[in-house]
C-alpha cells in the first residue's frame, strides 16, 4: 500500500479518451522527443540524424516536436537535408498527443512527453543518461528504456557533469 491506496495488480490504465483527440489518419511515422530540460539529459544530435537516416531508409517519416526556440533550433539541425523529417509546427499539449496517438512508435529523452507517449500506449524507447529509469522512467507495457553505462558514474543524477575523463577514457 502506497500513500494509502492498494497498488494495482498489473499495468496501470491511465484512462485517456483516444476518440476525443481527433486523431489524424494513421501514418507511417515515429516521433522523436529530443527535448529536456537538463543538458545532460540531451542525446547528442549526430545520434539523433543516423537515427533520423535509419528511419527514412525504412520508409518512416520521423516528427520532430519543440517546445520552445532552443529545441526548436535544434529539430532544425536534426531534420537539415533529411527528406523523411518534419519539424512541426508549435503545438499545444493536446496537439502533441494527437501527433503522438497516431505514430507508429516514440523515440524518447527523459522527459515528460515520454511520460505522455507511454499514457497513449505508444511503442517508446526512452534513452536515459544520468537519470535513473527505475525512478523516473515512463510506465506502460510497451515502453523499453535504455539506460547509459557510461561515464561509470551513471545514473548521477545531476544535472550537470561532474565526470572528469581519464587517460583511458580519452582513448576508447
Amino acid at each position: 500500500m502506497a500513500l494509502a491506496y492498494d497498488l494495482p495488480e498489473g499495468l496501470g490504465n491511465y484512462g485517456l479518451d483516444l476518440d476525443r483527440l481527433q486523431l489524424p489518419p494513421a501514418a507511417p511515422y515515429v516521433v522523436f522527443l529530443h527535448g529536456t530540460t537538463w543538458a545532460t539529459k540531451h542525446w547528442p544530435e549526430a545520434y539523433w540524424r543516423e537515427l533520423a537516416e535509419r528511419m527514412g531508409r525504412r520508409k518512416l517519416q520521423v516528427c520532430l516536436p519543440w517546445g520552445n526556440p532552443a529545441e526548436k533550433a535544434r529539430a532544425e539541425r536534426i531534420a537539415q537535408g533529411l527528406n523523411n523529417c518534419q519539424v512541426l509546427p508549435k503545438l499545444n499539449l493536446a496537439g502533441v498527443a494527437r501527433v503522438l496517438a497516431a505514430a507508429k512508435a516514440c523515440v524518447a529523452v527523459d522527459t515528460g512527453l515520454g511520460h505522455l507517449a507511454a499514457a497513449l500506449d505508444v511503442p517508446t524507447i526512452s534513452l536515459f543518461g544520468p537519470t535513473n529509469p527505475g525512478l523516473t522512467g515512463a510506465y506502460g507495457r510497451t515502453q523499453i528504456h535504455q539506460a547509459s553505462d557510461w561515464p561509470p558514474c551513471a545514473p548521477c543524477l545531476q544535472k550537470k557533469c561532474t565526470y572528469k575523463p581519464s587517460a583511458d577514457d580519452l582513448r576508447r
